[in-house]
């Protein structure tokens, strides 16, 4: 059990990392929609705002799952570590809250197009 929180654990710091990053590209490719100019000449006309869209929309899946990842993990470890006695309750019920969470942003982002 110690070798499955220690890759736990790694798991989710590399989920945060992940999710900074995400954070990051997020952040500048809405500067690429809304500040149009300041990006394409910062990126030498790389990025426009047609990229720069398709990247704002591209990385909301991936920081979806970064997201979960990290918050779940962290949850797990803390109710294993406190109250072992609910220990796979809470598992059933975290990864049921994750996949419904996940279908969630799945369904807006990509089946439920155009609002």
């Amino acid at each position: 059990m110690k070798l499955m929180d220690n890759w736990l654990k790694r798991i989710s710091r590399i989920s945060s990392w992940l999710l900074l990053t995400g954070v990051v590209v997020l952040v500048v490719s809405g500067w690429g929609i809304t500040q149009t100019g300041a990006i394409f000449n910062a990126t030498g006309g790389l990025i426009d705002r047609r990229t720069a869209d398709m990247i704002h929309r591209g990385v909301v899946l991936p920081m979806a799952v970064f997201f979960l990842l990290h918050v779940f993990i962290n949850i797990w470890l803390k109710f294993k570590r406190s109250r072992p006695w609910v220990k796979y309750p809470a598992a059933a019920l975290i990864l049921a809250l994750g996949a419904v969470i996940l279908w969630l942003v799945i369904y807006m982002e990509y089946i439920r197009l155009g609002g």
